[in-house]
């Protein structure tokens, strides 16, 4: 079987997810990298020693002969690139959300069927192990109908400066981690969601050395799915003690939860600390709870393997361009919700 070849562009902490995916899967060749300069990409590679070559400009890349190339950039590039992606005769996995915006996001699944090429949409949650064994059960109807639920993820905030401001990122907390939720409890119902109630807040208004938090750091929304189903989300920005996320479903047969974060998997107690624990944590003293090969348990390497296979075998991805365009919707009708202070319907 010849070799999938790809590329990535960008060098920040999706990148660093995508290379290490790419890595497992038999089969693939890496065969640039890019970033916003060439010393960044010269950086990247060095440091996880790839042999591929280094570009400061990503249309450098494109001139490469690559089958597929990760988008792992801010949210206000993803339109632009991908599409000149697609139009270089080249798939684009696209890391979440889809763009800034849906308007956005309207031209680049134009620009997707116009080029004959693939949007595959990185939503890496609904390929995590524990998250997809969830929708296992349900299906094998454990549950029976789902009437009620709560998605949640939480962190102290992101690492980079972009996130925090509203023309580079179109939003923030909602648009950064709830679109995870959102994507997850579509999936898990299998039912779209007709109308939304959000409320947002900003309780950091200024990020040290990032400066002025232009976004929303914490949210609490409603989905109301078709089904007659309500599920809340909560989001936030400003909570110590490292990433953790966590579904709590109900239906008429049953129940189930979920949080492959702050699990009982591992447990430790440590008053000097250690390396790593998990995402955004700020220290490992006291208690812990690290997680197993994050960027696997997390669902990368699933995600990447998934959309190799597609690739290979012309098959339809479990979140293409237009699921993730759907999810953007629901976000964009609950950024609406959160101005009017109103219940808004969500148009498909």
């Amino acid at each position: 079987m010849e070799k999938v070849k790809v590329g990535i562009i960008g060098s920040g902490f999706s990148a660093k997810d995508h290379f290490y995916a790419y890595s497992l899967v038999p089969n693939v060749e890496i065969v640039g990298i890019a970033a916003s300069s060439l010393e960044k990409a010269k950086s990247f590679i060095k440091k996880f020693n790839i042999p591929g070559k280094p570009f400061g400009d990503y249309k450098d890349l494109l001139k490469l002969e690559c089958d597929a190339i990760s988008v792992c950039l801010p949210n206000h590039l993803h339109r632009d690139v991908t599409i000149d992606i697609l139009n270089s005769g080249t798939h684009a996995l696209v890391e979440k959300p889809l763009a800034k915006n849906i308007n956005e996001g309207e031209d680049m699944l134009d620009a997707e069927k116009s080029s004959n090429r693939k949007i595959f949409y990185c939503e890496n949650t609904m390929y995590a192990p524990s998250f997809s064994r969830v929708k296992e059960i349900i299906d094998e109807d454990a549950l029976g109908t789902i009437y009620m639920g709560r998605g949640k993820e939480q962190h102290s905030g992101p690492h980079s400066e972009w996130f925090y401001k509203k023309a580079k990122a179109g939003g923030g907390v909602l648009i950064d981690l709830g679109i995870h939720d959102i994507a997850c409890l579509v999936w898990y119902l299998n039912c779209d969601v007709s109308e939304v109630f959000c409320q947002t807040k900003t309780l950091i208004s200024q990020r040290e050395k990032f400066g002025k938090c232009e976004v929303e750091d914490n949210v609490v929304g409603i989905l109301y799915f078709e089904n007659d189903a309500q599920v809340v989300i909560e989001e936030s920005w400003t909570a110590p003690g490292g990433y953790d996320m966590k579904f709590e479903l109900f239906g008429t047969k049953g129940q189930i939860k979920v949080a492959p974060t702050y699990s009982n998997l591992i447990s430790v107690y440590s008053e000097k600390g250690y390396g790593y624990a998990v995402e955004k944590a700020s220290t490992t003293k006291g208690w812990t709870f690290p997680v197993p090969e994050e960027s696997w348990s997390f669902g990368y390497q699933q995600e990447i393997s998934h959309f190799i296979d597609c690739i290979n075998q012309n098959k339809k991805p479990l979140t293409d361009g237009k699921y993730g365009q759907k999810i953007l919707q629901i976000v964009d009708s609950m950024y609406k919700s959160s101005e009017t202070k109103r219940v808004e319907e969500v148009t498909q």
